[in-house]
C-alpha cells in the first residue's frame, strides 16, 4: 500500500523550519535562553536555507546574537530516519554533533541494523557515534544513559 501525505502533512518540513525561524526572529531564545527545541527531517527544511536566514538577524537589532548562533545553541536536529551521510555531513556544516538526535520516521523511513551501523559509521570518532546515537538525546531528556 501506498502512503500519502494527507493535507496536514503536505508542507509540514518547511512549517515547522518557518516557526522555528520565528520563534528566533522574535527573540524567544533571546528571552528563553535554556528554551531547546527539536526539528525533525534534517532540521525542517531551516537547515537548508540556514545562510539565507541568518541574513536577517541585520534586520532584527533587537537580538543580541545572530540569528545562526541561536540556531546552533537552541536547536536540535532529528535525523528523522533518513540516514545519509550527505545530510549528516551538511548538518555538521552548520552545527556541532551535540546536536543532532537519531530518529526514525516510521512508516516512511525505516532502517535495519546494517544500515544504522553503515551510517553511523561514516562519523571516525566513535564518541561522535555514541551522541548521536544515544548520549545526546540521553542529555536533551534527562534520560538514564545506556
Amino acid at each position: 500500500m501506498d502512503v500519502v501525505a494527507g493535507p496536514a502533512q503536505r508542507g509540514r518540513h518547511a512549517e515547522a523550519g518557518l516557526a522555528a525561524l520565528r520563534l528566533n526572529l522574535r527573540g524567544t531564545f533571546h528571552r528563553r535562553p535554556d528554551l531547546h527545541i527539536v526539528l525533525g527531517h534534517w532540521g525542517g527544511m531551516l537547515l537548508f536555507r540556514l545562510d539565507r536566514a541568518d541574513r536577517l538577524s541585520d534586520l532584527a537589532p533587537h537580538l543580541a546574537r545572530r540569528v545562526v548562533e541561536y540556531f546552533t545553541t537552541n536547536v536540535h536536529i532529528a535525523t528523522s530516519g533518513m540516514l545519509t551521510p550527505r545530510l549528516l555531513r551538511h548538518a555538521l556544516d552548520h552545527t556541532s554533533v551535540d546536536r543532532i538526535l537519531l530518529s526514525g520516521d516510521c512508516p516512511f523511513h525505516r532502517f535495519d541494523a546494517p544500515a544504522l551501523t553503515d551510517f553511523l559509521h561514516t562519523l571516525p570518532d566513535q564518541e561522535d557515534r555514541r551522541k548521536i546515537a544515544h548520549a545526546n538525546a540521553e542529555s536533551l531528556f534527562g534520560l538514564e544513559p545506556s
